[in-house]
């Protein structure tokens, strides 16, 4: 699988940047027809810059992404109306249409500027920590257990990155080669991977700091998908070892590359990648919004993600095999969508999003207060929830999960471990939400209640709500037990089902 053996000592690698099929000019155009008139260019350009995700390259060739406010999109508006086709040499033009590069009309003398890595020097740093046949077990460990909780990648292309040795020197990727193992070895019993061979907790904390060095390398901040993930897993992984605020870092990392990358926008409008990078674009959003969520709701911190800054669509509900540089095919009848839990997870983290958006209450005796005012007007002033309709979008959650994941006596009876921890899981994050739900609905009855000059009798309502909150940790105990007597808590250590 690894690319040992591509690495002699005597190889030689192309080190020049790689080129892209696809470099428009410096402010990545949307797609447009051929036909078109020049006023009608400046209107669509107009309409889509202004309004839908705004992405372009940079120097590096890296997609970026900017706000409305940037003034980018006006810039494009301008260079699309006013410029005047310039005198090309021919041979240049010759060439630069042969390469399909566009480019070269409003940057002649453009060059891609990338920093460069040697693959074999990353690649002997790793190994002197990490051997390949070790390597290749935890990237096979984790294939099989973690990235059925996150699947961002599309694996059939990473396993021919994994074994394509200039991959190695690509922004992001031997970081999350190494993140993935760190993640791998807590799965594993092979006593290679732990610091200390007879503490457990220590297994792959030697890797956790290799990883803390790739970070410092000058391709370690570009906004590429594997750089996002790597820091999202290293986050996943930094939990495990308690260490909080290093995870928190790690995750607002991986939320500020997504962002900087238009992960978190639409590209639909932009004729920038195949059915593979788009959908992993989409999906890798999607798995670091859980982990915010999650880390919000079991941590109570503030939310950095929120759905009204996105327009990025649902992953498609096809899986890998289907999926191809030309298009996301349609399975076979019958067939059982492996990523449709994936897709129910989000949708509950989505609501999960809305039951924690709970502003905090501001006092103030100073009636004229500055903060008072501004919280009332971007808030709203604060009033009793009940969450009832966060609690029917739930509902209508439950309703929409295919039966292959439900939480059924046959689903948990089954010998297929994938399906029913999946399906566990589900349940479990389905209910983590309610009872935060029926909690804040206590909460806000028992205020109610005591808030006046004398203490109310308990209503109805308040013991239903304390009872419907009761239930939902019930069933989140109950499902953790279950999964305990099997012995298959590893599959279910990250992610939705637990909050490590």
């Amino acid at each position: 699988m690894n690319p040992s053996t591509h690495f002699t000592q005597n190889a030689k690698f192309d080190e020049s940047p790689p080129k892209r099929d696809l470099f428009g000019s410096f402010l990545a155009r949307p797609y447009l027809s051929q036909h078109i008139t020049p006023d009608q260019l400046a209107e669509e350009t107009s309409r889509m810059s202004l309004t839908a995700s705004y992405l372009y390259f940079d120097d590096e060739g890296y997609t970026r992404w900017q706000g409305e406010t940037s003034g980018l999109p006006v810039l494009d508006l301008l260079v699309e109306r006013h410029a005047v086709p310039d005198k090309i040499d021919p041979k240049m033009h010759h060439d630069a249409s042969a390469a399909g590069s566009s480019h070269l009309e409003w940057f002649p003398n453009r060059q891609l500027r990338r920093t460069d890595v040697n693959p074999q020097t990353l690649w002997r740093l790793i190994t002197s920590y990490i051997v390949p046949d070790l390597m290749d077990s935890l990237v096979q460990c984790y294939l099989s257990t973690s990235y059925y909780i996150l699947p961002f990648l599309h694996v059939p292309t990473f396993l021919a990155d994994y074994g394509n040795p200039q991959k190695w020197a690509e922004p992001g990727f031997a970081a999350f080669i190494v993140s993935i193992c760190c993640l791998a070895s807590r799965h594993i019993d092979d006593p290679r991977v732990r610091a200390d061979p007879n503490d457990g907790i220590s297994a792959g904390a030697q890797w956790f700091d290799l990883l803390g060095r790739l970070r410092t390398l000058p391709i370690a901040d570009r906004p590429t998908p594997y750089n996002i993930q790597a820091n999202l897993i290293a986050a996943v992984y930094a939990v495990g070892l308690g260490r909080m605020s290093k995870a928190a870092s790690l995750l607002a990392e991986a939320v500020t590359m997504c962002i900087d990358a238009g992960l978190h926008r639409s590209a639909d409008n932009y004729d920038l990648f195949d059915p593979i990078e788009d959908e992993v674009r989409k999906r890798t959003f999607w798995c670091v919004y859980i982990w915010d969520k999650q880390l919000a709701a079991h941590f109570g911190r503030p939310s950095m993600l929120r759905l009204r800054d996105c327009d990025v669509a649902e992953p498609s509900p096809v899986d890998d095999e289907f999926i191809t540089r030309e298009v996301v095919g349609t399975p076979p009848p019958g067939t059982t969508c492996r990523l449709a839990a994936f897709i129910v997870s989000v949708r509950i983290m989505v609501v999960l999003e809305s039951v924690l958006d709970v502003p905090p209450a501001r006092h103030s005796d100073d009636s004229h207060s500055f903060l008072l005012k501004a919280t009332n007007v971007l808030s709203g002033v604060r009033k009793f929830n009940p969450m009832r309709e966060e609690e029917t979008l739930l509902d209508e959650i439950h309703r929409s999960i295919p039966p292959y994941w439900a939480h059924s006596a046959e689903t948990l009876a089954c010998e297929d471990t994938i399906r029913m921890t999946q399906a566990v899981r589900l349940h479990c994050a389905e209910h983590f939400a309610r009872l935060l739900i029926y909690r804040h609905r206590f909460s806000e009855m028992v205020a109610e209640r005591t808030n006046g000059p004398t203490e109310e009798e308990q209503t109805d309502q308040e013991k239903e709500a304390l009872i419907a909150a009761h239930n939902a940790a019930l069933q989140i105990i109950g499902s953790h037990l279950h999964i305990a007597k099997k012995g298959l808590m590893t599959y279910c250590t990250y992610g939705a089902f637990s909050f490590p």
